[in-house]
């Protein structure tokens, strides 16, 4: 029954959501529009895909790198310990292990922006069906690309923890903390708390991996996980492509060295 406002007039009754009532209007409105599920699904294929090769780039291109900084590592070790001094040959491994990850930074971004486009396909059938039910949802493609945003940020960081943790303990605990905050804060819908996740996460992701090495006194529990800042020079991102084919091109060179005919294919690859 309305209730009785203080000037006297009626106060229009809201009415409650009924899950059933959804699903049968939902179910009414694919059973009329047969194309809705269809387009529904390609959607959310669309989004797996891009996320699957999001992941998998960020994947090989954090792989990459932790297994050139274990290298280094071992190297400094046996420098310290003298038992291995700095020869032409190491000097040209280390350059080659710049070319390797220059394109680094760029991956990382690239694959997070990746998914987070993966996301918003996911997720975008979800706006068509609050308005097929009846619930407002004005700002429905704004909270899923917020949402998006967050999912984004969260994988990136974890499988880049996951990636660290064999040899960067303290850098992936950083990570980790970050995905699972912001795991843990994105289902309670709250924005306040959300952008207060993004506030602190940022914060901490940029005085932990960007301002402190670059201090004259770095602690010990401050771990570098190679470079991970992106220019916005597009010379520099032609550099880092270069640097990266070369390394690719040499890398593929090793490995097939063994192949008959594959060594001279690479050979004119590297030549053009």
């Amino acid at each position: 029954a309305p209730h009785k406002l203080a000037d006297g007039g009626e106060e229009v009754g809201v009415k409650p959501f009924n899950p059933r009532e959804a699903a049968a209007t939902l179910q009414a409105w694919m059973v009329a529009h047969p194309d809705f599920a269809g387009s529904a699904l390609v959607w959310i294929l669309v989004g797996l895909l891009l996320l699957v090769v999001g992941l998998i780039v960020l994947t090989f291109s954090e792989v990459r790198v932790v297994l050139v900084v274990r290298d280094q590592d071992f190297r400094t070790d046996m420098s310290a310990g003298g038992y291995m001094d700095t020869t032409e040959k190491v000097a040209e491994l280390e350059q080659r292990e710049q070319d390797t990850v220059a394109a680094r930074p760029y991956l990382t971004a690239g694959s997070m922006i990746v998914q987070f486009v993966a996301c918003i396909c996911i997720l975008k059938p979800l706006c068509d069906v609050l308005d097929i039910i009846g619930i407002p949802s004005g700002n429905c493609f704004l909270t899923v690309a917020f949402g998006s945003f967050v999912c984004a940020v969260t994988m990136t960081t974890f499988v880049m923890a996951l990636c660290w943790s064999c040899t960067r303990g303290w850098a992936a605990l950083v990570l980790l903390l970050i995905a699972v905050s912001g795991d843990l804060l994105c289902p309670t819908g709250s924005p306040f708390l959300v952008v207060i996740w993004l506030c602190f996460s940022g914060a901490a992701f940029f005085y932990y991996f960007l301002w402190l090495p670059e201090q004259q006194e770095v602690p010990d529990w401050c771990q570098s996980i190679g470079p991970i800042k992106p220019s916005m020079d597009p010379v520099e991102w032609h550099k880092a492509a270069q640097s990266a084919t070369k390394a690719g091109l040499a890398d593929l060179k090793d490995a097939s060295a063994s192949i008959p005919g594959m060594k001279s294919i690479v050979g004119t690859a590297e030549g053009g």
